[in-house]
C-alpha cells in the first residue's frame, strides 16, 4: 500500500515536471546540459526560486533571465544552486536559465527546482522551431575575446551568436548540436589525424556525452528549419612541421564528395523532419585569400553547396546562405566576434523569414 507521503511526494514530482521545461537537446532521463543553449525554463509566484545543480563537470558558463531582463552572466558555474536575485518583488515571475559554452569544456547536471511559493505553468514553447548544426562558430568559440587570446568557456557565449539571434528575431525557439573542430567529413587537421566523432555522428545523441543512436527524436521537437553550418574544419589541411614550417598534413577537401556528404547528411535529418526547410551556411572563416588563391576556399565552399542545394530541391527545400568571409577584427584563434554574428544573423533571419513566411 503505497503511504500518504509517499503520494505526495510523486505528485510533488509530477506537478514539478510538467511546470519545468528543458530547452533544448536534453536528455530527460539524466537532466544534463551538454549542448550549448540547452536550459530549463519556468514560472513561479513568490519572491525566490532556486534552481538545484545534481552535479557540474568541468568549466561551464551559463546566463540567468529573469522576466525577459537581461541576462546575468555565469562565467563559472559553480556550487549546488543557481538562485533568482534578491530583492524580487512577490508576484509571477520567469526564470530562464541556459548554458553558454559547450559540452568540450563541460555539462550541469539540473537537479530540483524550488521556491518560496508555488511553480506555475511554464511559458508555452514557440510554434516556431529552429534546430542548429555546426561546429566552433555555431558554438560561440572565443566571441567574448578579441586575437590574441586562448578560448575558454568563460569566453564561450552561444547566446551571441548568429542563430540564437536570428532565432530570437523571429520568436522562435532553438535547439543547437554543435562542437568546436567537427566537420561532416573529417574533423579539424591535425599532425595526428583526429578519429573522433563528426558532426553527423554526433548529431544522433542525445546528449553530446551520451551514445550515438540515442537520440529518440521526439515529436514536441519538430523543427520547421534546419541550419547546418559545417565545412570550416572539412577545408582544413594546413599544419606545422617539426621545424615549425607549414605543411600539408592531410590532401585539400574534395569538394564533390563534401556536396555528396552533405546531401546525405540532409536526407538523414529529413527521414525525422519531412517538412522541414534546410538553410546551408558558408563560412565566414574561409576565404579566397588562405591558403592561397588556388585553394579559393570561400568560393569552392559556396560551390559545393550550390550544388547540394540543386541535388536537395529535387524533393527538398533547402536554400543557400551566404555568410561572407568575415573582416580583421576577429575572436580567439581567428572566430567571428559579436559584430560579425550580428550582421550574419540579420541574413539568415532574412532568409528563413521568407522562405517560411514568418
Amino acid at each position: 500500500m503505497i503511504s500518504l507521503n509517499s503520494l505526495v511526494s510523486v505528485l510533488a514530482v509530477l506537478e514539478t515536471a510538467r511546470a519545468v521545461r528543458f530547452l533544448g537537446r536534453v536528455n530527460p532521463a539524466t537532466k544534463e546540459l551538454t549542448w550549448p543553449g540547452t536550459g530549463v525554463s519556468f514560472t513561479f509566484s513568490g519572491t525566490s526560486a532556486s534552481i538545484g545543480l545534481a552535479a557540474v563537470t568541468g568549466n561551464n558558463s551559463a546566463e540567468l533571465i529573469i522576466d525577459g531582463g537581461e541576462p546575468t552572466v555565469i562565467s563559472n558555474v559553480a556550487g549546488i544552486t543557481i538562485s533568482t536575485p534578491a530583492g524580487l518583488a512577490a508576484g509571477n515571475h520567469t526564470v530562464v536559465f541556459r548554458k553558454n559554452s559547450e559540452a568540450l569544456f563541460g555539462s550541469i547536471f539540473v537537479g530540483d527546482i524550488t521556491t518560496d511559493g508555488t511553480l506555475g505553468p511554464d511559458v508555452p514553447p514557440s510554434n516556431r522551431k529552429i534546430e542548429v548544426i555546426g561546429d566552433s562558430i555555431t558554438v560561440g568559440y572565443g566571441i567574448g575575446g578579441l586575437l590574441p587570446c586562448v578560448n575558454t568557456a568563460a569566453l564561450e557565449d552561444v547566446s551571441k551568436t548568429y542563430s540564437v539571434l536570428a532565432a530570437n528575431s523571429l520568436k522562435a525557439d532553438y535547439s543547437i548540436v554543435a562542437w568546436s573542430g567537427r566537420g561532416i567529413i573529417r574533423n579539424y587537421v591535425q599532425a595526428t589525424p583526429d578519429t573522433s566523432p563528426t558532426a553527423p555522428q554526433l548529431y544522433t545523441r542525445y546528449g553530446a556525452n551520451d551514445a550515438d543512436g540515442s537520440y529518440t527524436f521526439p515529436s514536441s521537437w519538430t523543427p520547421e528549419a534546419v541550419v547546418i553550418n559545417l565545412g570550416t574544419n572539412d577545408f582544413s589541411y594546413l599544419g606545422s612541421a617539426p621545424n615549425g614550417s607549414t605543411v600539408a598534413l592531410r590532401p585539400r577537401l574534395d569538394a564533390a564528395a563534401y556536396t555528396a556528404a552533405m546531401v546525405k547528411f540532409v536526407q538523414s535529418i529529413e527521414v525525422h523532419y519531412p517538412n522541414a526547410t534546410f538553410f546551408l551556411l558558408t563560412s565566414p572563416m574561409l576565404n579566397d585569400g588562405y591558403p592561397s588563391t588556388e585553394d579559393a576556399q570561400h568560393t569552392t565552399q559556396t560551390n559545393a553547396l550550390e550544388a547540394a542545394v540543386t541535388q536537395l530541391n529535387n524533393g527538398t527545400k533547402a536554400y543557400l546562405v551566404d555568410w561572407p568571409a568575415q573582416g580583421s577584427e576577429v575572436g580567439c584563434d581567428y572566430h567571428p566576434t559579436p559584430a560579425t554574428n550580428a550582421a550574419e544573423a540579420k541574413v539568415l533571419a532574412s532568409a528563413i523569414s521568407a522562405a517560411l513566411g514568418w
